[in-house]
């Protein structure tokens, strides 16, 4: 199958840009009531992730899976290393690009509201006049990675090496677009799917011209106030990020946006307070374990649209890595239903929350290590493939 515009069939599902998210559908978690997965399952869930961390390095994780009833909930090894101090499920993290599905339910609703439509020019806001086929470019392909435009922080050597030597740096938006400007388009818009965050970023910038509040405000009132999320926030910088108890995030070299020479005698850079502003809106959202099972739960339920705006979310185009994706929520179908799902990373943190639209099964999975010492990969997403494997999962692409 080509990654030319399949928009494919209308199918409950979609996928991530990550091949081995496909694997990311499985079972683990906790919640008040719930019965366990027993002795036998709990160990091999718990030597699992024991083993994943100690092959790449990784200092501390938090991992969840919830299925019909039964909850498996546990925090592995340190949340700060050189304080000691233990990781705890209730620990805030970076959330990372599963920012992209917060982003995707307000555009959503200002279009079921009709706000705005997903199929309205990127051209048509004052902000993107000039940009490269902005008269061609619509909000739809902006969120289901069509539109064609390549990406600041994984495309773009200049820009990335600018990360890695300011990483607390905060851009303005100003600065954004100039250099997104820039870029160079992948291909025409509509055609072909290349992940962008820069993509994400500008359905920010549309969202406060619409609106007239901030994203911040709006993914607050849209989407955290209605869920009940009360540790969920979308922050660029760390003042929230470290106001609560919380996990720092360790980053090794291997990604370009890392500078190349940790610390001396140190195979981690401590990016606990590095800036996520280039990101914003595509990756911006800070929360914990609890908040992120309600939000993936309701955002793969359907609760949180109607009917209509429900249906377009789930129209999905072809990947790159032969997935499906739809309007910022991934998935696949397994033997245990079709699982939807996002995954991110950013430096310092990886995290994966996936629930199948009956919320029968939910995972969440955070780790604190972008990159491992190992792996340049999101060590969430290969850590949720290997739970995934020892319930007996399998999806319809294994």
């Amino acid at each position: 199958m080509t990654t030319r515009r399949k928009r494919a069939r209308n199918l409950l599902l979609a996928a991530l840009p990550l091949a081995a998210l496909l694997a990311v559908l499985t079972v683990a978690g906790s919640s008040c009531g719930a019965s366990t997965f027993g002795k036998g399952i709990e160990q091999q869930l718990t030597a699992t992730v024991e083993k994943i961390m100690k092959d790449n390095g990784v200092p501390g994780a938090i991992v969840g899976v919830w299925e019909k009833g039964k909850a498996y909930t546990r925090a592995f090894g340190k949340a700060d290393v050189e304080k000691g101090t233990a990781m705890k499920v209730t620990d805030l993290f970076r959330a990372a690009s599963i920012t992209k599905t917060f982003t995707a339910i307000v555009m959503l609703q200002l279009a079921q509201e009709d706000k705005l439509g997903l199929d309205d020019k990127l051209g048509e806001f004052e902000f993107a006049k000039g940009l490269p086929n902005a008269d061609k470019v619509t909000l739809r392909m902006l969120l289901n990675h069509t539109s064609g435009y390549s990406d600041l922080e994984n495309n773009d050597p200049a820009f990335q090496a600018e990360m890695a030597a300011n990483p607390e740096k905060q851009w303005t938006h100003e600065e954004i677009l100039k250099w997104g400007a820039t870029l160079p388009v992948l291909s025409p818009p509509g055609e072909q799917y290349h992940y962008s965050n820069w993509g994400y970023y500008l359905l920010g910038l549309v969202m406060e011209k619409v609106t007239g509040n901030t994203a911040a405000e709006e993914i607050q009132g849209r989407c955290a106030d209605k869920v009940g999320l009360e540790t969920t926030r979308l922050e660029d910088g760390p003042e929230f990020l470290t106001s609560k108890p919380h996990s720092a995030g360790y980053a090794a070299p291997g990604i370009p946006m890392v500078p190349a020479t940790p610390p001396e005698g140190q195979q981690f850079f401590d990016a606990t307070e590095w800036n996520t502003s280039a990101g914003w809106t595509a990756a911006s959202i800070v929360t914990d374990l609890d908040d992120l099972r309600k939000w993936i739960e309701a955002d793969a339920n359907g609760s949180l649209l109607n009917k209509q705006m429900q249906t377009e979310q789930l129209r999905t185009i072809q990947t790159d890595g032969g997935l499906l994706y739809g309007l910022g929520l991934a998935g696949t179908p397994t033997n245990k239903g079709d699982l939807l799902l996002h995954n991110g990373a950013v430096p310092g943190y990886s995290a994966l929350a996936a629930s199948t639209p009956d919320n029968s099964v939910t995972i969440v999975v955070f780790m604190n290590a972008m990159p491992t010492t190992t792996v340049n990969t999101n060590v969430a997403t290969d850590t949720a493939l290997a739970l995934f494997q020892v319930l007996g999962g399998k999806s319809a692409t294994q």
